[in-house]
C-alpha cells in the first residue's frame, strides 16, 4: 500500500469519527436522561443535592454507552459511506484504482479502535462505575432519613422514637416538629419546636430544631425539667447492622466473574460466565457493525432505490444480531465445548461482508444468472 493511499484512509476515518462523536454524545444522552429520571426520588425524598444527583446518575452513563456503541458505530459508518457516495467522493477515489475492498479499510480500523475502547469500558470503567453505583444506592436507601415522613402525620421511624412534622417546604426546611424520646430507659424527653433542618448525610444522622422547648422526665427522681432553647442539635444514633450486600454481575470485575466463590450455585455461575463472555466478545460485534455498514453502501451499483433497500435490510440485519447476541448470551450454558461460540460466531459475522465485497463481481453475475434462470 502506497503513503498517498494512507489520505483516503485518514480522511474517510475522521468523516466517520464526526457523526460518531455527535451520535454518541446525543443518543448516549437522550438514553441517560431517561434513566436518571428514574431516580430523581432521591433529591425529593432523600435529600439528596442537585450535585450530588448528577455525581451520582454519572456513573451509570459508560454502562449505557457500552450498550450502544455497536449500533452508533453502524450508524456513524454507514451514514458517513452514503454521504461520501451520494458526493462522488467515494467514486472519485475508486478512479485512483483503489478497490471497494480497500474503501472499506478506513470502517475496519475505525471499528477496531472503538472496540478497543469498549473493551476499556466493559473491564475496568463500567464494572467499577457500577459498583459505586449501586453501594451509593444502598447506603442511601438504608440511610435513616426523616424527610421522608409525611408531613401531618405521627411516625415512629425507629423504636423508642415518635416524630411529627406539621409542614415541610421544598428548602428542606420542616416547621412545627414534635419528637417524643423514651429509647433510653432512665429518661423520657419531647422536644417541640417551631422549625428545623434535617440534616441526612452525617455519621450520625441528626435535626437541628430552632426556637422550641425541650422536656425532660427523669424516672428515678420523677422530676421534669424544662428547656427553652434558640437552637439544638437532636442527634439520632441508630445501630449499625452489618450486611454483606450481593453484588450483581455488572459490578463485578472480569477475575470476579470467572472465579466466583465456591459456594456460589451453578446457575449463577454460568451468569457470571455470561457475562464476563459478553464483555469480552461484545468489541467484535462493533467490528461486525462497522464491516456490514460499508457493506451496505459500497456492494453493487449506485442507484438511490436500490441503495435504500440495502440500508433498510442491512440495518434490520444489524438489529436482529444485536438481539440475538444478548439473548443467547443470557441462554448460553458455558462449558469448555461452547464459551468459544459468541467469539466464533461474530468474527465469521465480521469476515463476510468483507468476503462478500472481495468476490464482488463473481457474487453479482451469479446472482443475475440466478435471476434469468428463474425468469425462464
Amino acid at each position: 500500500m502506497r503513503i498517498d493511499n494512507f489520505i483516503f484512509i485518514k480522511y474517510i476515518f475522521l468523516n466517520i469519527l464526526k457523526p460518531f462523536l455527535v451520535i454518541s454524545l446525543v443518543l448516549t444522552g437522550i438514553v441517560w436522561l431517561s434513566r436518571s429520571l428514574k431516580y430523581i426520588d432521591l433529591i425529593i425524598n432523600k435529600g439528596l443535592s442537585l450535585s450530588s444527583y448528577f455525581w451520582f446518575i454519572s456513573l451509570i452513563a459508560p454502562k449505557i454507552l457500552a450498550l450502544l456503541l455497536p449500533l452508533i458505530s453502524f450508524v456513524a459508518v454507514i451514514y458517513t459511506y452514503q454521504k461520501l457516495k451520494g458526493e462522488s467522493e467515494l467514486l472519485v477515489i475508486e478512479t485512483f484504482g483503489l478497490s471497494k475492498l480497500f474503501l472499506m479499510v478506513p470502517a475496519i480500523i475505525f471499528g477496531g479502535i472503538v472496540a478497543l475502547f469498549l473493551l476499556l469500558i466493559e473491564l475496568y470503567l463500567s464494572p467499577n462505575n457500577y459498583k459505586i453505583f449501586k453501594s451509593f444506592q444502598s447506603d442511601l436507601r438504608n440511610n435513616f432519613v426523616m424527610s421522608t415522613l409525611e408531613a401531618g402525620s405521627f411516625h415512629n421511624p425507629i423504636m423508642g422514637l415518635t416524630v411529627y412534622i406539621d409542614k415541610t417546604e421544598k428548602t428542606g426546611i420542616v416547621k412545627n416538629i414534635l419528637i417524643h424520646d423514651t429509647r433510653n430507659k432512665e429518661i423520657e424527653s419531647t422536644i417541640l419546636a417551631k422549625h428545623g433542618i434535617l440534616s441526612n448525610f452525617e455519621n450520625k444522622t441528626k435535626v437541628i430544631v430552632f426556637d422550641g422547648t425541650r422536656y425532660v422526665y427523669n424516672y428515678k427522681n420523677k422530676k421534669t425539667s424544662i428547656l427553652n432553647f434558640s437552637k439544638y442539635e437532636f442527634q439520632i444514633i441508630t445501630e449499625k447492622k452489618e450486611t454483606i450486600r450481593f453484588k450483581q454481575v455488572e459490578e463485578r470485575s472480569i477475575k470476579e466473574l470467572f472465579y466466583p466463590d465456591t459456594t456460589i450455585n451453578s446457575k449463577i455461575r454460568n451468569e457470571f460466565l455470561a457475562e464476563a463472555h459478553r464483555r469480552l466478545s461484545s468489541p467484535f460485534l462493533v467490528l461486525f457493525m462497522c464491516a456490514l455498514a460499508a457493506f451496505s453502501i459500497l456492494f453493487g451499483e449506485f442507484k438511490r432505490k436500490v441503495l435504500a433497500s440495502k440500508i433498510i435490510l442491512c440495518s434490520f440485519i444489524a438489529v436482529l444480531v444485536q438481539a440475538i447476541y444478548i439473548s443467547s448470551m443470557n441462554k448460553l450454558i458455558f462449558s469448555i465445548y461452547t464459551f468459544l461460540l459468541p467469539y466464533i460466531s461474530l468474527m465469521l459475522l465480521s469476515c463476510l461482508p468483507i468476503i462478500i465485497i472481495k468476490y464482488e463481481n463473481i457474487i453479482i453475475s451469479f446472482l443475475k444468472r440466478f435471476k434469468n434462470e428463474i425468469k425462464l
